[in-house]
């Protein structure tokens, strides 16, 4: 009898021994990875204090320029500095032909001094508004414009006025007073007043002073 209790506690002691070793393992390895966290952590080089964070470029492709034509804030456009930005367009097609230019021209029947260009889309084609403004003046009368509107603007800071001659009788769509809109049509291409053939006579005027048309709508026209 006391021959198997001996034997019982050695039996014990032999079941037992297995499972301290693995609990000295895992103490033995938990000890070894938090010192190689210390040392991964000690190893990071310390930022100086006047270190400046780098901001990553998230604007996308295009979007500068969207910011300077639609929002209110200061733009440039051909190196000057504006405080507005205004969308102009051509009265017509910017490839239409244009045939007379601006300033001293010899022709029979014709002004010697030009104040605008003359451009030729086809009789009959729709004359739209260069910019956002108030038609001024609409008149269908024999003078030398023939049936004419003139649209009063505020470009870039400045009072712009665009002439718009020598169109159809009848097609005039809009009347003194009226606010119209870049794009809206004024009315259609016509061979009235000091006309010899179906054109558009477009003039620009700027602070009341008449400038070459073709030179302004090549500096502002940019829809």
């Amino acid at each position: 009898m006391p021959q198997y209790r001996r034997s019982t506690r050695a039996l014990h002691r032999r079941q037992v021994s297995p499972y301290v070793g693995l609990l000295s393992l895992n103490k033995r390895s938990r000890a070894l990875a938090a010192l190689a966290c210390a040392y991964a952590f000690m190893s990071i080089p310390a930022l100086p204090a006047s270190a400046t964070p780098v901001a990553l470029e998230t604007r996308a492709p295009g979007q500068a320029f969207l910011a300077q034509a639609y929002l209110p804030v200061p733009a440039v456009r051909d190196g000057f500095g504006v405080t507005e930005f205004s969308l102009v367009q051509w009265p017509v097609p910017a490839n239409t032909t244009m045939t007379s230019d601006y300033g001293y021209r010899n022709c029979a029947g014709c002004s010697s001094d030009h104040k605008g260009i003359d451009l030729t889309p086809g009789d009959g084609y729709p004359i739209e508004s260069v910019a956002d403004g108030i038609v001024v003046e609409a008149a269908e009368d024999s003078g030398g414009l023939g049936v004419h509107v003139v649209v009063e603007h505020n470009i870039d800071g400045q009072v712009v006025r665009t002439v718009y001659a020598h169109m159809r009788y009848g097609s005039i769509a809009h009347s003194a007073g009226e606010t119209v809109a870049r794009g809206d049509q004024l009315g259609l291409v016509g061979n009235t007043g000091a006309s010899t053939g179906s054109h558009l006579h477009f003039e620009v005027i700027v602070d009341d002073v008449q400038i070459n048309p073709l030179t302004w709508l090549l500096e502002h026209a940019n829809s």
